[in-house]
C-alpha cells in the first residue's frame, strides 16, 4: 500500500510541475481528458485485480475500518483505478501540440474537424450571428449543432434534405390549424418590407421580436410538422430553426444597414430563407394536412 501512495504522490508532483510546459505547447485540456478517458478502459498490466467487484470505499470508508487504517483501506479494485489514473495522466498531458489542437468546437460543443462559421455552408447567411449563436431567436438550430450554415431550399425541392422526419398526420393538422394562418400573416408582413426599404425607411424596420413577423408561430409550426415524442428534436427542425433564425437576423441587418443597396441584400436574403423554411414544410402538408404555403 505504501508504494502505491508514494507512486501517486510523485506523480501528483510531476503533474504539477508540467503545468508551466503546458502554457508554453498550448496543450488542449480537451484532448488530455478524453486520452484520460480512453486509457481507463484498457490500462491493466501493471496492477492484476484481485476483486471482481469495484466499491467506492476510497471515497466512504466504512465506519467499522476507518479507526485502524482510514487512509489505506482500499480494495483492490479502487486501487487498481487509482494507479491507472496515475500511470495514464502524465503520458496524456504531453501529447504532441498538433494532436491537442485539431478540431473546433460548435456552439452546442461538438468536437469537429472542419471548418465552422456562421457563413461556412452559405455565403448568403447573415454575418451577424454571434459565434456562440446568443443573438438568435431559436438558440438550438443547425448552426449550434453543426458550426455551419445551410444552402437554400428552391421551391418545391426534395434534395435537401434528403428525408423528412415522420410524424402523424394528426399532430401535422392541429399545428397547421393552430399557427397556418399566423405564419401566413408574418410572411407577408416580411415580404412588403421591399417598399420599405425603396422608400429608404429602412432605418425604421422593428427586429424580429415584432409579433407582426410571426417567428415564434414559424418556430412552433415546425415543432408540430418535424417533432414529436418519439422524435425527439431532429436535424430537420434545427434546419427549420436555423432559417427563422436568418430572417430574424436579417431583420436586424436591414434597420442597421448603412445604404439601400445593403438593405436590400438583407431582404432578399430573408425571402431566400422563408421560402427555404416553406419548402420544407410543404414536403409534409399531405391532402389529410391541409393546403400548402405559397412562397414569396
Amino acid at each position: 500500500y505504501a508504494s502505491v501512495v508514494h507512486y501517486i504522490r510523485i506523480s501528483v508532483n510531476n503533474s504539477i510541475s508540467n503545468l508551466q510546459l503546458l502554457n508554453t505547447m498550448h496543450i488542449s485540456f480537451y484532448t488530455a481528458s478524453l486520452t484520460l478517458l480512453l486509457s481507463s478502459f484498457s490500462v491493466n498490466a501493471f496492477i492484476q485485480p484481485k476483486a471482481s467487484k469495484v466499491t467506492n470505499a476510497f471515497l466512504h470508508q466504512s465506519a467499522s475500518k476507518a479507526t485502524d487504517e482510514p487512509a489505506l483501506n482500499i480494495d483492490s479494485a479502487s486501487r487498481r483505478q487509482i494507479l491507472q489514473r496515475a500511470l495514464v495522466a502524465f503520458p496524456a498531458l504531453v501529447l504532441a501540440p498538433s494532436q491537442s489542437r485539431a478540431g473546433s468546437f460548435t456552439p452546442g460543443g461538438t468536437l469537429v474537424d472542419r471548418e465552422i462559421g456562421a457563413t461556412v455552408g452559405n455565403s448568403e447567411a447573415s454575418p451577424s450571428r454571434k459565434v456562440d449563436n446568443s443573438n438568435v431567436l431559436f438558440s438550438q438550430d443547425n448552426y449550434f449543432k453543426f458550426g455551419v450554415g445551410a444552402p437554400w431550399i428552391e421551391p418545391d425541392s426534395t434534395e435537401f434534405p434528403k428525408t423528412m422526419p415522420f410524424v402523424l398526420s394528426q399532430q401535422r393538422y392541429d399545428s397547421l390549424k393552430k399557427y397556418g394562418d399566423r405564419v401566413k400573416a408574418g410572411i407577408q408582413n416580411v415580404n412588403a418590407l421591399d417598399e420599405v426599404i425603396s422608400a429608404g425607411n429602412f432605418a425604421s424596420i422593428s427586429n424580429g421580436d415584432d409579433p407582426k413577423y410571426a417567428l415564434r408561430p414559424l418556430g412552433l409550426l415546425a415543432n408540430g410538422f418535424l417533432g414529436s415524442e418519439n422524435t425527439g428534436t431532429t436535424n430537420e427542425l434545427l434546419l427549420a430553426r436555423w432559417y427563422i433564425n436568418e430572417v430574424y437576423l436579417r431583420l436586424v441587418d436591414m434597420r442597421n444597414a448603412s445604404n439601400k443597396d445593403d438593405a436590400m441584400i438583407a431582404y432578399k436574403a430573408a425571402k431566400k430563407s422563408i421560402n427555404s423554411y416553406l419548402a420544407m414544410m410543404n414536403r409534409v402538408i399531405t391532402a389529410k394536412v391541409g393546403g400548402k404555403f405559397e412562397y414569396v
